[in-house]
């Protein structure tokens, strides 16, 4: 038997609950860093620094081959933000990558933080660790042993270790993102920062006491458990005002010597808020036994088939990083017919496990495609940070700009551009473009700066400008896009 367990945030949206922030930005600064990737990168923490405000700390640490503090934990006012923003001039990029003493550093520096300000670190890397700790394994456990820091990770370009981050980010409760170009690492490092003000309760850790008969198979997302008196422990993060924690149990349920009613267990999750107090709420899971057909809850099979997914994706990358695509494609083709053929459950109508369903369905396709190592490189990264369920904000740039269809399934079609537009064949896009050709989530188009930059966001078939492929490029007026079957120009409105 499987249960779900929703974990849901009580908080408003994130720009009203934001909590105050200690935020360490922690910067690659490894000689492949140099030239253009370092200068946008410093820009874009001059960015952060205009975007946090006078109850905000913001520290820099730089890492190459030894880690430093470029500038310790400044407010956030008018003359901090001048201190924040002359300390990172005159970096160098060069030496190697000892990611584990920028995260220490940074630690560090963190503790120091004013009472009743969320700690969180941002760690930004083009590179591979090669000092200090290295592996994906060694550094998650370094995350947490400095928990109740928050951790998220920015990787710049291809040769960045998506598997190390991504690990890094895990273990810290944050968010880990690809930045192809240097150019949008503005957009992606803000979001990133910002997140963790927008904790409202974090080091959770759910206990399960089960009832007699009952045994725990597992417990997904994959987590380790700890067994003791009480019961089993398991730690599973952050709540975020934007999202909660989803976790699905299996169980092994001895019905010989049950009654018609029964308990199965007594589900208790303990967590902190941000101003330090401790909460602790508790459930109960129960199962009527009866006679006759049983009786299915849409609701919480749902939930379980969320979950059992996201695990089937990683299960299916394990595969393929084997070099056994046929048995990634088979894992995922398994699992969409399990949501297919759940009760009730209707494809592209627009609901969370829809939009992963179609998830599963592009990295069957990737993973089936005779692609290049570059573009299975860049696909590979892509699908680590995609994200169902995404927010649609349709803002307006300063800048106003738009897609001209004039081939395929977008002729004599036109789409206004926001300051990020994300074009696919999911209704959940700014665009949709409901043709085959397309990925679920095909590209973003982002308003950096003074400009519009397109991303391809892993897609199966890529993305062309002017007839070459890109994993992202600067639009200039004129250009012509291709997206699987569609082609689109690119203007500027007058």
């Amino acid at each position: 038997m499987w249960a779900a367990i929703n974990v849901d945030p009580l908080g408003g949206g994130l720009e009203r609950e934001r909590a105050p922030l200690a935020m360490a930005l922690v910067i690659d600064v490894s000689g492949s860093m140099s030239g253009d990737p370092i200068a946008h990168v410093l820009a874009s923490c001059e960015i952060v620094a205009d975007l946090l405000g006078e109850r905000d700390q913001l520290a820099v640490v730089t890492f190459g081959s030894h880690a430093g503090v470029r500038c310790g934990l400044t407010r956030v006012d008018d003359a901090g933000r001048a201190a924040i923003k002359a300390a990172l001039t005159g970096v160098v990029a060069d030496g190697n990558t000892n990611m584990h003493g920028g995260i220490e550093v940074g630690a560090g520096v963190l503790v120091t933080a004013t009472a009743g300000l969320r700690r969180a670190m941002v760690v930004l890397s083009d590179g591979q660790p090669n000092v200090g700790l290295s592996s994906a394994a060694q550094l998650a456990a370094l995350v947490v042993s400095l928990r109740p820091i928050g951790v998220s990770t920015l990787g710049f370009g291809l040769h960045h270790d998506e598997d190390v981050l991504a690990a890094i980010a895990t273990a810290g409760s944050g968010r880990y993102a690809y930045v192809p170009d240097p150019r949008i690492a503005r957009v992606d490092l803000a979001r990133a920062a910002l997140a963790h003000g927008g904790i409202i309760a974090d080091g959770l850790e759910l206990e399960i006491e089960l009832g007699d008969g009952v045994e725990l198979l597992q417990l997904l997302p994959a987590t380790a458990l700890r067994h003791g008196r009480g019961g089993v422990r398991a730690a599973i993060g952050d709540v975020f005002v934007d999202a909660g924690r989803l976790i699905a149990v299996e169980l092994a349920l001895d019905l010989g010597a049950r009654s018609s009613r029964g308990r199965l267990a007594t589900l208790t999750v303990t967590s902190r808020t941000p101003d330090g107090a401790a909460h602790r709420v508790s459930a109960t899971l129960d199962v009527d036994i009866r006679a006759g057909a049983p009786v299915v809850d849409r609701d919480a099979s749902r939930d379980v088939r969320f979950v059992q997914a996201d695990a089937a994706r990683i299960e299916a990358r394990e595969h393929a990083d084997r070099g056994a695509a046929p048995a990634a494609v088979a894992v995922l083709r398994k699992m969409i017919a399990r949501i297919d053929a759940l009760d009730g459950f209707v494809a592209d109508d627009g609901s969370a496990l829809a939009e992963l369903r179609e998830q599963l369905h592009d990295e069957a396709l990737n993973y089936e495609r005779a692609s290049s190592n570059v573009e299975k490189m860049h696909q590979r990264k892509a699908t680590m940070m995609a994200q169902v369920g995404r927010a649609v904000h349709r803002q307006r740039p300063p800048l106003a700009a738009r897609l001209i269809g004039f081939a395929g399934p977008v002729a004599g079609q036109t789409f206004d551009l926001y300051t990020e537009t994300v074009i696919g064949r999911s209704a959940g896009n700014e665009v949709q473009i409901a043709h085959a050709s397309l990925s679920r989530a095909h590209v973003r188009v982002l308003f950096v700066g003074d400009r519009f930059v397109l991303q391809d966001l892993g897609s199966t078939n890529g993305a062309l400008v002017n007839g070459a492929r890109v994993n992202a490029a600067e639009l200039t007026p004129g250009d012509v896009i291709r997206l699987g079957d569609a082609e689109l120009r690119f203007e500027l409105v007058p």
